[in-house]
C-alpha cells in the first residue's frame, strides 16, 4: 500500500451453515473486489477461525475515515446486488465497526496470516487520550513481540458504524460495535499474538476485560 491508511472497517459475523459455500464465493469473487474498487479503499481481507465467535472477520483499510461515509461508498451500500441480497440475509451475530486508526506501528507492513482482535468497551473514555497513554507502553510492547507484524488501535464512530443503508436493512440481529478495537496482525502463529496481547494486558485493565479472538487469513485483495 503506497500510503498509510487511517480509516478502517472491522466486521465480525457468522453465516448460516447452508450458506457457507455461497458466502465464500460471493465474498471472494464479488464483495471484496467491489469494495476495494471504491475510491479510498486500500485493502480488504477475510479471516476465519473455528473457535472464534463470530467465526468470520472482515477488515477494510481506507485512505482516511472520510471514505467511510463518502458518496461513492454510500451509493454502493444502497444498491446491493442480487448476490449480496441473498447472502447477507444469512448473516448472523454481525458486529460492524467503522472508524479511525488512532495508532499503528510494527516491524512489518501490516500483512500477515493471522489476526488477533480485542473488542473493548470503554464508554466515557476519550480515545485520543487513551491512545496517547498507551502509545509508548502496551501498544509498543505488543508491536515488539515475536511473530507480530503490525498493531493498530481503532476507535469506532457511531455515525460510520451504523449507517442506515439498504445493505444493513437486509441483516437482522446485529450486535453493537465496541468502543475501541486492538488489532494485532502477525506473520507467525496465532498463539504468539495471544501471548503478546496477554503480556501487555497485565498493565491495562481495559485490555484484560476485552473480548479476544484469533483468526487466520482466508482471502485478501489490495486496490
Amino acid at each position: 500500500m503506497p500510503a498509510t491508511p487511517t480509516g478502517i472497517i472491522v466486521i465480525w459475523n457468522d453465516i448460516g451453515e447452508d450458506m457457507r459455500e455461497q458466502f465464500h464465493q460471493w465474498h471472494s469473487l464479488e464483495h471484496i473486489p467491489e469494495r476495494v474498487a471504491i475510491p479510498g479503499f486500500m485493502r480488504g481481507q477475510r479471516w476465519f477461525a473455528e473457535a472464534a465467535s463470530p467465526q468470520y472477520l472482515t477488515t477494510y483499510l481506507t485512505r482516511d475515515p472520510a471514505v467511510l461515509t463518502s458518496q461513492a461508498y454510500l451509493s454502493r451500500l444502497n444498491q446491493p446486488t442480487p448476490w449480496t441480497l441473498s447472502t447477507v440475509a444469512a448473516f448472523r451475530h454481525t458486529c460492524r465497526a467503522a472508524g479511525a486508526i488512532l495508532w499503528q506501528a510494527g516491524p512489518g507492513d501490516g500483512s500477515g496470516g493471522c489476526m488477533l482482535t480485542a473488542r473493548i468497551s470503554a464508554p466515557g473514555i476519550d480515545p485520543a487520550t487513551l491512545a496517547a497513554s498507551w502509545s509508548h507502553g502496551v501498544l509498543r510492547q505488543m508491536a515488539a513481540a515475536d511473530g507480530v507484524g503490525y498493531v493498530r488501535l481503532v476507535a469506532s464512530a457511531t455515525s460510520a458504524s451504523r449507517l442506515p443503508t439498504a445493505e444493513r436493512a437486509i441483516r437482522t440481529g446485529d450486535v453493537d460495535e465496541p468502543d475501541l478495537i486492538v488489532l494485532i496482525e502477525g506473520f507467525g502463529v496465532p498463539a504468539q499474538l495471544r501471548s503478546a496481547y496477554e503480556a501487555a494486558a497485565t498493565d491495562a485493565p481495559l485490555l484484560s476485560a476485552a473480548r479476544v479472538d484469533l483468526y487466520s487469513l482466508q482471502f485478501g485483495r489490495t486496490a
